[in-house]
């Protein structure tokens, strides 16, 4: 499971016994996204969008094409104001859906022990496809749903309030409509931007973007489960082979256990990718919008980048096949967002 961060290593002592002593992770989805995500980018550097041939699939944006789309920024790296640094600094993606306000997702805003991120720690770059220019704005307050589930990443939904409303930008800057409470989701054409991690495994400095397709959250469910039980059994028979465990045990424990494997989606997310993985979100691409063309043109965002899967041991944290993108389901929330944003 990728969702801008990666469960930490297990840590067992020897003299734990009892399965929920051995199966939880030290961090798990608690691991600070911030710190992972401008990990990853220390580590892989970055890359030109002329250079840039996809990311999963994409192509660089044009200037002015998504004047929505801001990008969340570590303030104390960005701080030290160079192009590089702010380049290394911006560790997840966001949506301006009006003067003051930015939605994005929780698991973006909040620390280890679930208390939202601190303000004053976060920076919102608007105004520019390319992260090492444009405006950097600062926050008056971070608001995490009070519901959200790290285990589970559901009710991954947050909200930035900028502390002065966007009256000048050096750029093109605007707001994009959400979807509101009730609306049908329809499967079919979708749009995904961010400044997420490519398939070479570097970062853009330009915003990208890509053409997926939303699907029903059926078809998530079942990839995932046909993941999980690959998984699984590559899990059992090596801790048999290793353990002289007789192989009709171990069948008989695969059988109980994937014969309980339920839906990974909730009613509050979304599905959207491609079948063979090639065009989808990555990390780095968390808190920004899944959008739909409307009938007069205009875009609307009806989702926000939450979420994906990868297989035990891929060498690449997302793209496979059959594992699409989760994204948080906007008109699930329509109504916890208005009441901030109107109060």
């Amino acid at each position: 499971m990728a969702l801008a961060g990666a469960l930490a290593p297990l840590a067992v002592s020897a003299q734990q016994t009892s399965l929920a002593a051995v199966a939880v992770p030290t961090g798990g989805d608690e691991v600070l996204v911030k710190a992972y995500v401008m990990g990853l980018k220390e580590q892989a550097g970055a890359i030109e969008a002329d250079t840039a041939a996809r990311i999963f699939g994409g192509r660089a944006a044009q200037t002015g094409a998504w004047p929505a789309q801001v990008s969340l920024h570590d303030a104390n790296k960005a701080g030290e104001g160079t192009p590089e640094a702010r380049f290394q600094s911006q560790f997840c993606g966001g949506s301006l859906i009006a003067r003051q306000w930015v939605l994005t997702a929780a698991h973006c805003l909040v620390k280890p022990d679930g208390s939202p991120t601190q303000a004053a720690d976060v920076l919102v770059h608007t105004s520019a496809v390319d992260v090492r220019e444009g405006d950097y704005r600062p926050v008056a307050r971070v608001i995490v749903h009070e519901d959200y589930d790290p285990k589970r990443i559901d009710n991954d939904v947050a909200l930035v309030q900028l502390a002065e409303p966007i009256q000048q930008a050096s750029g093109p800057v605007g707001a994009i409509s959400i979807a509101p409470q009730g609306t049908e989701v329809p499967a079919g054409p979708a749009m995904v931007i961010g400044w997420g991690m490519m398939e070479d495994g570097k970062f853009p400095y330009q915003l990208m973007e890509t053409d997926i397709d939303i699907v029903p959250n059926a078809t998530c469910n079942a990839g995932m489960a046909e993941q999980t039980k690959r998984d699984m059994g590559g899990f059992l028979l090596g801790v048999g082979q290793a353990n002289g465990i007789p192989m009709e045990n171990l069948e008989q424990a695969y059988a109980i256990l994937t014969k309980e494997i339920g839906p990974a989606l909730s009613p509050g997310m979304i599905c959207a990718g491609t079948p063979s993985g090639q065009r989808t979100m990555c990390n780095g691409d968390s808190g920004g919008p899944l959008m739909v063309k409307q009938q007069n043109g205009q875009w609307l965002q009806v989702g926000i980048v939450s979420w994906n899967r990868s297989p035990i041991g891929a060498k690449s944290a997302c793209g496979h096949e059959s594992l699409y993108g989760v994204y948080t389901r906007i008109p699930a929330y329509f109504d916890w967002i208005a009441r901030h944003v109107r109060g």
